[in-house]
């Protein structure tokens, strides 16, 4: 069973150990940045870092954005371990990041980021009811939206 929980001193070294395929380094951030940016930068009183386990072992990570963004939340950097991938890990990672965000409650709109060519992420946004609404201004991401 997929469930995430916020980061701490007991997942902290299995986060960090995470490893993307070689192919998908190029769309998300290495997990030792994400730790490090949302520990040590202002990210810190906005967003928080999500554990995702299958059962008691660590399989991925995701920051979570509560308040980063006026109007919206936002989640970014998610990342499942190479050997856990196709195994719906994220679908029901996703899942469980948008109960997080409606129990929150502040907001009524979930938006995300992804770059055209992720191919994988894209169908998989699409496929749990995600919407393109247009791409960023400096045309490098589409813009996907998901009603809360």
């Amino acid at each position: 069973m997929i469930t995430i929980k916020p980061v701490d001193e007991n997942s902290v070294e299995a986060c960090a150990s995470l490893q993307c395929t070689p192919e998908q380094r190029q769309f998300t951030n290495s997990p030792i940045w994400s730790l490090l940016e949302t520990a040590y930068t202002p990210l810190n009183q906005h967003c928080r870092l999500y554990a995702i386990y299958n059962e008691e072992t660590v399989v991925g990570m995701v920051r979570l954005d509560f308040t980063l963004h006026d109007g919206y939340y936002e989640f970014t950097n998610l990342l499942i371990d190479q050997i856990h991938q196709r195994k719906h890990c994220a679908t029901e990672a996703i899942r469980q990041i948008i109960d997080v965000f409606r129990k929150d409650g502040r907001f009524q709109l979930l938006r995300l980021h992804v770059a055209p060519e992720n191919t994988a992420a894209v169908g998989l946004y699409r496929k749990l009811g995600f919407t393109y609404t247009h791409d960023t201004e400096d045309h490098v991401f589409h813009v996907y939206e998901y009603s809360l």
